[in-house]
C-alpha cells in the first residue's frame, strides 16, 4: 500500500467513497462519482470488484503525484483519522434489480 517515498505510519487516514453499478446492455458498468473513476464487469460484482481496483490505483497515483490533497479538496473527500480500521468491512446495498451502491474504505496518507 505505501508508495516508495511514504512510510506505513504516514498512512493513517481513511476515505470513505461510494461505487455503483448498473446494468448497460450485456454488462454492468461501475462508478464512483467522488473521484470520477469508472470500470466495468459481466457482472454487478465484478463490476464493482474492478471499481475497487481501479479506485486503489487513481488514489496510489495521486498520493505519488503529491496531488491527493488538492483533488480531495475539490472534490469535498474528508480523509477521517479513525482510531481503528477495518479492511474487511463490506456493505453493499440492491436498490433496484439491476443496481448496487457500495461503500470502498482506503488508507490515505496524512500529511504530519
Amino acid at each position: 500500500m505505501a508508495t516508495d517515498n511514504m512510510t506505513e505510519e504516514q498512512w493513517k487516514g481513511v476515505v470513505t467513497l461510494t461505487g455503483v453499478a448498473e446494468k448497460e446492455g450485456d454488462q454492468y458498468v461501475s462508478y464512483c462519482q467522488e473521484l470520477g473513476t469508472s470500470s466495468c464487469g459481466d457482472t454487478a460484482e465484478e463490476a464493482l470488484e474492478n471499481l475497487g481496483d481501479a479506485i486503489e490505483v487513481h488514489i496510489n497515483a495521486l498520493v505519488e503525484t503529491g496531488e491527493f490533497l488538492r483533488v480531495f479538496r475539490e472534490r469535498n473527500i474528508r480523509i477521517d483519522i479513525p482510531s481503528s480500521f477495518n479492511e474487511d468491512v463490506e456493505v453493499s446495498i440492491r436498490v433496484q434489480p439491476e443496481k448496487i451502491f457500495t461503500a470502498y474504505q482506503h488508507l490515505v496518507p496524512v500529511p504530519g
